[in-house]
């Protein structure tokens, strides 16, 4: 077999790759990477659910929240209140806990100038927390009287799936 100058080898070869380029770079373009979702990340699930109450003469105020639905899990990140007072200084506790059990966390409060003559003492903490199925979030403000007042409550966070 006779032997191919140069030129010839140079343009033989590039002609190859040509030819192996138009048909392996269109290939391993469409070839992409497989989409990987993250079905229990915080933002994509996004959580949050307010309640209020209005007590009279009990010394606490309660208010619950909606138990998360089978087969998933509350996590609660952040607890934000309001309790609107007749009198200052009455507050003897916050706390996030699971109904009528288990304390998950006491909450800070601060009061805030009301109108009179109202005392404004306001909650906003983060925490961690989490409720399955069944365990129901409550907020309780405890008082050391027995005057009327009013709180609103909100849980925020995210929901997971349990496996």
């Amino acid at each position: 077999m006779a032997k191919l100058n140069p030129m010839k080898q140079f343009l033989k070869f590039t002609l190859y790759a040509l030819i192996l380029g138009v048909v392996i770079v269109p290939s391993a373009l469409a070839q992409r990477a497989a989409l990987v979702q993250d079905r229990d990340q915080a933002g994509r699930n996004y959580y949050t659910a307010s309640a209020s109450c209005s007590q009279t003469t009990f010394g606490y105020c309660s208010v619950v929240f909606p138990t998360p639905p089978a087969g998933k899990r509350l996590i609660v990140t952040h607890v934000s209140m309001l309790d609107l007072m007749p009198a200052a200084n009455t507050i003897t506790s916050i706390d996030l806990r699971y109904q009528n059990g288990s304390i998950l966390a006491f909450l800070n409060c601060q009061l805030n100038p009301g109108t009179s003559p109202t005392f404004n003492y306001a909650v906003n903490d983060s925490v961690f927390a989490k409720f399955d199925n069944g365990e129901v979030p409550q907020l309780l403000t405890f008082i050391n009287n027995n005057n009327n007042f009013q709180m609103v409550g909100i849980i925020s966070g995210y929901m997971i799936d349990i496996p």
